[in-house]
């Protein structure tokens, strides 16, 4: 009988954050309409899905881009989650499906909020899904309140939160 050793092999890749690009905004609009689709409909219909997801657009990125700061996870050359900020104002974070609760998201939130701070920025708002509660409540925010963010005629169920930033994050 013969022994045969097969050795395990992990690639390890390197997810790198940069800042946003205009080049950036198709990929984007797709990544942000796939997270809605398959990732936050598991808290909302049908309806507010497509209602919502209907609204994006690469078009609609490059021009937020001119207002918001925003940053960009990319792994292997592929950008997988991005996260963007207006003044005080958290106004998006959203995560390839395939790369939630992989620390992502919690590296993109952590280098936005070191940009605010630098920025002046003491106290972070953001008005988050039902989705992400929990993961920014895990990050350090605290709900003030629920409310509902309306889309047309659809009011989705969001909840207001804050946070305090400090110099080191």
């Amino acid at each position: 009988m013969r022994k045969i050793h097969i050795q395990n092999v992990v690639l390890r890749t390197i997810m790198t954050i940069r800042k946003f690009r205009d080049s950036d905004s198709k990929e984007l609009a797709i990544l942000h309409r796939a997270t809605i689709r398959n990732v936050n409909s598991q808290n909302y219909s049908k309806k507010q899905i497509d209602l919502w997801s209907g609204m994006v657009s690469a078009e609609r990125f490059r021009k937020s881009g001119e207002k918001n700061i925003r940053f960009i996870a990319i792994n292997n050359g592929k950008i997988i989650g991005f996260a963007d900020y207006r003044k005080e104002d958290l106004q998006g974070l959203y995560i390839h499906k395939d790369y939630i609760g992989k620390g992502v998201g919690t590296k993109l939130l952590k280098r936005l909020e070191k940009d605010a701070y630098k920025n002046g920025v003491r106290t972070m708002y953001c008005i988050s899904t039902i989705t992400a509660q929990n993961f920014y409540e895990k990050n350090g925010y605290e709900t003030l309140k629920k409310t509902r963010y309306r889309i047309k005629k659809q009011r989705l169920i969001v909840y207001k939160m804050r946070k305090t930033l400090k110099e080191r994050q």
